[in-house]
């Protein structure tokens, strides 16, 4: 905006020679009165320029203020902070489904069968069917409180040895509600009777000592006899 002319301002101005003033001060007013007014559009101009670097300033100030939070954050004793991710900000992820069984427990000694069983009796397999056997109680070795058992009890497994041969088996108590059981550690928990004599079920699925194990014994089906069976689960109470 270009300041305007003095000889413009000379028409609109009232002239001051009306007024009771001393000789030549009204030419002294009326030119100071057109200097001021040419020069205010200047002076407001100049202002609004000498706050751009005011504000730049200020800017700059924040900015810096930003950086230096920043950077305490992070240099603190504790990790910095982070923002939350849109996953973690939503509802509560649900837990994993559970993974494959465990695999299948290995027993070292007679011993760790007898501690861990619910049941241990010695009979024979009945019948099987659907993957069940019906298995007929002689004796009772061992039974914990909560475990029911009965002249015929169910076993969840095939294996657990043909109709009418002798065996020992240390079982778990795997459906409660049904009074159905499993066989320790699978064929860790099988022993064939012979007489009073009993032999682990599988030589690669067996304890290798009565009480303390044998790495000799590897490998290796294991024999005892009844009666050491019977102190042992007597042991146990």
């Amino acid at each position: 905006m270009s300041a305007p002319d003095p000889a413009e301002w000379a028409e609109i101005a009232p002239h001051p020679g009306d007024h009771d003033l001393p000789a030549d001060r009204h030419e002294l007013h009326r030119s100071r009165l057109l200097t001021a007014i040419a020069q205010e559009p200047r002076t407001q101009r100049r202002a609004r320029l000498s706050l751009r670097p005011a504000l730049a300033a200020a800017a700059l100030v924040l900015v810096a203020a930003g950086i230096g939070a920043g950077i305490a954050v992070r240099s603190g004793d504790g990790p910095p902070a982070a923002l939350p991710s849109p996953e973690l900000s939503g509802p509560a992820a649900r837990p994993a489904s559970p993974g494959p069984a465990a695999k299948t427990r290995g027993y070292g000694t007679v011993r760790q069968l007898t501690d861990t069983a619910d049941l241990v009796v010695r009979g024979e397999v009945t019948s099987v069917a659907d993957g069940r056997a019906v298995y007929r109680v002689a004796e009772v070795l061992y039974h914990a409180p909560d475990a029911p058992v009965s002249a015929e009890i169910t076993v969840a497994a095939e294996s657990v040895g043909r109709a009418g041969q002798p065996t020992v088996l240390y079982l778990g108590l795997s459906d409660p509600a049904a009074h159905v059981y499993a066989p320790l550690g699978g064929d860790f928990g099988i022993f064939d009777v012979a007489g009073e004599t009993v032999t682990s079920r599988s030589p690669a699925m067996s304890v290798t000592g009565l009480r303390t194990e044998d790495a000799t014994g590897m490998g290796r089906a294991f024999d005892t006899s009844l009666a050491e069976l019977r102190q042992l689960a007597h042991e146990r109470g």
